[in-house]
């Protein structure tokens, strides 16, 4: 009962309301077996404190996978709970011999000091002693774009590199967030002026109750009463391009409330700039359907960076035909242009597809760097054998000269690498385990980060941080507790109060 509250974050009080219903139930099905429901503890307290083991357990459990690691990785990003403490939380996903991933969270570390790349560092080895990790063993390290995380004299990235020096081992690759840094490219692109008085129409009408009800009113009146207006916020995603498929969505709708309330917005009436709006949703559409395509814990790396380069190749496409008014992939615009009697702002779409094509190519040079590595790992049949690592070479082509193994690779990629004979592939396989265990994001950690958000609510903000670490453990873990090693390391079940 306790796992299943700290599964779903309840609060450890339910543990009563749980019992007071199994009580009703068997006093109802089974009233022989009253007094039994009545003996069950099930306080808060005690709750709490089965919550503790489990988390206990299964730190002990993650330690137990860590020791076969091959090659493992962290991802890594902080954020402040409801109390304003910041939090660190520290995925780990290593790769065993047999190519089996772990991926858990190893820590959740509340820090009451500065949040400076040194003391990040410190909670880092920490982790590396709380689960006996190899630092040579160190793949990757996926971050945000913190300074206190990236920094190369300070942060944490540059307190790693002094480290590996100081060692005197290889450095793991550091990568910055591939969807923070999507959405970053997305964020730098210049629609003000579009966005800014879509920002204020939506904030009139959202802002003041009477407002907002009498515009859903009107909607219903117009039997588009399941549509309504998201706000817009920056810190989301997928914020923008909905508020502006929305607004251009209901532009009309709109126009005609907003004039009601003596407010008109002559935008509304204005062709060129409803143009823009339509071009903005359109874009903002497909930066959000890559960013769906990033999202996800099971991605792997060399998925997320084939959409970023079919994403690419999409910019060039639409470049070269909107220049020609070829509107194909811009609903909206093709829609807008039939009614329109004023010509398309071509200068002002081609400059968001230009921009969007240098923030791409400037902010993922880095992952471009490692694309033949990726490559290699993502279609080993059809790599030049000469131009990979020569440790790979001669498993290379005994690998392409292997139909059977081809067609093996057709029934998908990690289980392809699990097959492979460990004697006769060891190199390869030690190649794939390091990028099997590379985190692309730090998707988990935004995920946890709303999951914590839920658990540690304004009601529960005298929550330990011990308590806060077991249930987050337990919320995102994909291992279950040993039920019979905690009890057998129990010499008394239930604590006198």
């Amino acid at each position: 009962m306790a796992y299943i509250l700290a599964k779903n974050g309840k609060p450890f009080t339910d543990g009563e309301i749980v019992k007071n219903c199994l009580q009703e139930i068997v006093d109802e099905l089974c009233p022989e077996k009253s007094n039994v429901i009545k003996t069950m503890t099930l306080g808060a307290n005690t709750v709490a404190r089965r919550i503790g083991d489990m988390g206990t357990n299964l730190i002990e459990q993650i330690a137990s996978h860590a020791k076969n690691f091959l090659q493992f990785s962290l991802a890594m990003d902080e954020s402040t709970d409801m109390c304003g403490t910041p939090q660190l939380l520290i995925f780990l996903r290593g790769v065993d011999d047999n190519l089996n991933v772990t991926q858990e969270l190893a820590s959740l570390n509340s820090m009451y000091d500065t949040v400076t790349g040194e003391y990040l560092m410190k909670e880092v080895q920490k982790t590396f002693a709380q689960y006996s990790l190899d630092w040579r063993l160190l793949k990757c390290l996926t971050i945000d774009g913190g300074r206190n995380m990236c920094g190369v004299k300070k942060g944490l990235v540059g307190q790693i590199k002094q480290l590996c020096t100081e060692k005197n081992i290889s450095e793991p690759m550091f990568l910055h967030c591939i969807i923070h840094q999507q959405a970053l490219c997305a964020k730098y692109v210049d629609i003000s002026c579009v966005l800014d008085p879509v920002t204020k129409m939506v904030n009139l009408i959202r802002s003041h109750g009477l407002n907002h009800r009498e515009f859903r009113e009107m909607l219903r009146e117009t039997e588009t009463e399941s549509v309504d207006l998201p706000y817009y916020t920056a810190v989301r995603w997928l914020s923008c391009g909905k508020v502006l498929a929305r607004v251009f969505e209901l532009r009309k709708e709109i126009a005609e409330f907003l004039a009601g309330k003596g407010k008109h917005q002559p935008l509304l009436c204005n062709e060129v700039w409803i143009c823009k709006l339509a071009f903005a949703a359109d874009i903002t559409g497909h930066i959000n359907s890559l960013n769906l395509k990033l999202q996800g814990e099971g991605n792997l790396i060399s998925d997320m960076f084939t959409h970023l380069k079919a994403f690419r190749c999409k910019l060039d496409l639409f470049l070269k035909q909107v220049q020609v008014m070829n509107l194909t992939h811009f609903q909206n615009c093709k829609e807008t242009m039939v009614e329109a009697n004023t010509e398309f702002p071509l200068a002002f779409a081609c400059g968001i597809i230009e921009d969007l094509q240098q923030q791409f190519q400037e902010r993922f040079a880095d992952l471009c760097a490692k694309a033949d590595e990726l490559r290699l790992f993502q279609n080993p049949f059809e790599a030049d054998v000469a131009a990979c690592p020569d440790e790979l070479q001669m498993e290379l082509i005994e690998l392409q000269a292997n139909d059977l193994l081809r067609d093996k690779f057709k029934e998908g990629l990690v289980e392809f690498y699990k097959f492979l004979p460990k004697e006769d592939y060891k190199n390869l396989r030690h190649f794939a385990s390091g990028l099997l265990s590379m985190f692309g994001s730090t998707y988990m950690c935004e995920q946890t980060f709303s999951r914590m958000k839920f658990v540690k609510n304004s009601l529960r903000t005298n929550l330990s941080d011990e308590n806060l670490r077991a249930l987050l453990m337990l919320g995102t873990s994909n291992l279950k507790p040993d039920f019979s090693t905690i009890l057998s390391s129990k010499s008394q079940f239930h604590h006198s109060h």
